[in-house]
């Protein structure tokens, strides 16, 4: 099946591979301006989901890119580069938009140079004095607010609201900073790496399936213990470690799984149920069961909500600065003309 084994694992600045460079890769630096890491790349698939993520960073690289320095197959950024590059200064691609543009199709608000150059001062072999530079900012913002609302709700348990004690947890939805105490009593399928829950994508033309087996998990904070059902609705979410195998007809098969003794964040429905291992005066036998379902789903990863929730404000942040440059630039469009 396997044309090649590869696993790779980042943690900060540390990449460890096997034989041969994976395809699919993310880095994070350890160093970090405003909570944002200064670099973030991405290459591939993200094995936890098998879609393909966005590299969100002060300097960002990946087949979808946001930073203040943007480099992607789509970069937005205040600098980009891409085949489909939305700049608010430079936009750099075969498709280019910013204050200056320039790439096959570059529109600009005061200069663009391409093939086809669009804007007031435009040098290219076709040229037009076109609002389109303001049309590119525009889309590009309600169409990155868009996919931010989308991610923003899927993730609203684990990012509204702080992680409490597992012993103050009530009936609801609930976010908890836990660590796994199950003994690891899986095998994953690719890598054979010990684990309570495992997670599978199988990547291929016009296919892409899940695997995953976990069942009850506990997990324990300093104030109690809790339990998690995997066989439930569950949104894992880890890039950190992971196993992939390349097959043949461009096939790749990834895996990605959670061990004893991981640090993780639980959010979503809960439950209060009778748990004779419960033990103890906080709880008199009574624990918490989160276990999701297909309307609210259970959240569980290992990466920081606070880093998450930073990635989402600035990518925000710059989706209104497009929407504030493309009405800026229609309103002022006949003094820059």
């Amino acid at each position: 099946m396997a044309a090649q084994d590869c696993e790779a694992r980042t943690d900060g600045d540390r990449t460890e591979e096997a034989d041969v460079v994976p395809a699919s890769f993310e880095y994070r630096s350890r160093l970090k301006v405003m909570g944002l890491p200064l670099v973030h790349i991405v290459r591939g698939i993200d094995p936890s989901s098998g879609r393909r993520p966005t590299a969100v960073g002060i300097v960002a690289i990946g087949q979808v890119a946001v930073g203040l320095i943007a480099i992607g197959q789509v970069a937005v950024g205040a600098i980009s580069l891409g085949q489909a590059s939305i700049g608010l200064g430079w936009g750099i691609g075969q498709l280019a938009f910013g204050m200056l543009a320039a790439g096959q199709v570059g529109a600009g608000l005061l200069g663009s140079v391409g093939q086809i150059a669009v804007g007031p001062h435009a040098l290219g072999m076709a040229t037009d004095p076109g609002l389109w530079v303001a049309a590119g900012w525009l889309l590009g913002g309600l169409l990155l607010l868009s996919a931010l609302r989308r991610r923003s709700r899927r993730l609203a348990p684990l990012l509204d609201a702080a992680p409490v004690d597992i012993a103050s947890v009530r009936d609801g939805r609930s976010h908890v900073a836990a660590e796994v105490l199950s003994n690891d009593r899986l095998s994953a399928p690719l890598s054979s790496r010990p684990c309570v829950f495992w997670h599978t994508v199988h990547v291929g033309p016009a296919v892409r399936a899940h695997e995953r087996s976990g069942g009850d998990v506990i997990i324990a904070d300093a104030s109690g213990r809790a339990r998690v059902d995997f066989d439930s609705e569950v949104v894992f979410i880890r890039s950190d470690n992971y196993r992939e195998i390349a097959g043949p007809d461009w096939a790749l098969h990834l895996e990605t799984s959670l061990s004893q003794g991981e640090k993780l964040h639980v959010a979503g429905p809960v439950s209060l149920v009778p748990d004779a291992s419960a033990g103890g005066p906080f709880r008199g036998g009574i624990a918490p069961v989160f276990s999701g379902t297909a309307a609210q789903p259970l959240i569980v990863t290992t990466r920081n909500p606070r880093a998450m929730r930073t990635e989402l404000r600035f990518a925000a942040l710059l989706a209104w600065a497009l929407l504030g440059a493309g009405t800026v630039a229609v309103a002022l469009w006949p003094v820059a003309s």
